[in-house]
């Protein structure tokens, strides 16, 4: 048997402890790793619940909003129930069903029911997105474009892990360098959500660039309107180290502060019971 010598022994712990390779290792992730999990996860989920604590700039001013969302991905069924400014909503939407309106409960009085167009205006007040981009799936196709089409012009970094609704979560930064307000002349048969669906930007905000517009169909073709080039400015993603789901979205603009997108007692793929959106299940306040 080989017996080192209490120097060369010295000198093999040197060379371990200081070796390149050990000292290139971190515990740290790598941060565009997190987002394409971010987004291969919001691929799977089938099925989803969530306390959604909501955050709009709206008209200068952040205004919240508390909600409680059921989703079935496909076919689309999504249940809301929502408080703002001292009222409780409930709204249904299921693919197919009540003229693909959405069906809306206030909860005590004034008692009112109504059946809204979902991207009409009535639902849009106050709020930035329609149904459509609750949960993560809308956010994860944000992510995705700007790791396949502009990751040389975005910075990503890696903020540590932070707990948000007692989770612990990374904290990844994405930085929009190339991010500016642009002009855009208006095409045939284009509405303001038609080019932000296009374009993954929100159309709230091509609203809030463009005060002489009233509505969201309010433009007409040849007409130059203001529009961001991308979604936001910068983006801070609080992503579950368990789940590799969002926590938290932070969003910024050209003026600061946009919207900040809270997901809290998440559950995800288990089944909906068969009766479950529809207007007459129990504790739902259709009539």
């Amino acid at each position: 048997m080989k017996v080192f010598s209490s120097t060369t022994c010295k000198i093999l712990l040197c060379a371990f402890i200081f070796s390149p390779k050990i000292c290139s290792q971190s515990t740290d992730p790598d941060p565009i790793y997190v987002l394409k999990q971010v987004v291969n996860q919001s691929k799977q989920i089938k099925t989803l619940r969530y306390h959604a604590i909501m955050n709009e700039r709206i008209d200068g001013k952040m205004v919240q909003k508390d909600s409680y969302f059921k989703i079935n991905v496909d076919p689309l069924k999504i249940y809301v129930s929502q408080s703002f400014l001292g009222i409780k909503i409930d709204a249904l939407y299921v693919e197919g069903w009540n003229n693909n309106e959405l069906l809306v409960a206030t909860v005590g009085f004034p008692w009112i029911q109504l059946s809204l167009d979902p991207k009409g205006k009535r639902v849009r007040d106050n709020h930035h997105h329609t149904i459509f981009e609750a949960g993560f799936g809308y956010f994860a196709s944000v992510i995705d474009q700007l790791l396949k089409y502009h990751k040389d012009k975005i910075t990503i970094d890696y903020q540590g892990i932070t707990k948000v609704y007692n989770k612990d979560c990374y904290k990844i930064r994405i930085i929009v360098n190339h991010y500016q307000i642009i002009s855009y002349t208006v095409q045939k048969g284009e509405t303001l959500p038609s080019i932000a669906q296009r374009m993954l930007i929100n159309d709230y905000k091509i609203l809030e660039l463009n005060p002489d517009i009233a509505d969201y169909s309010d433009i007409r073709p040849g007409q130059v309107i203001k529009i961001p080039n991308l979604y936001a400015k910068v983006m801070y993603l609080y992503v579950d180290v368990s789940s590799f789901l969002p926590v938290q979205i932070e969003l910024h603009d050209e003026k600061g502060l946009y919207a900040i997108y809270g997901y809290n007692n998440v559950i995800i793929n288990t089944p909906f019971a068969p009766d479950e959106f529809d207007k007459s299940y129990k504790n739902y306040h259709f009539r």
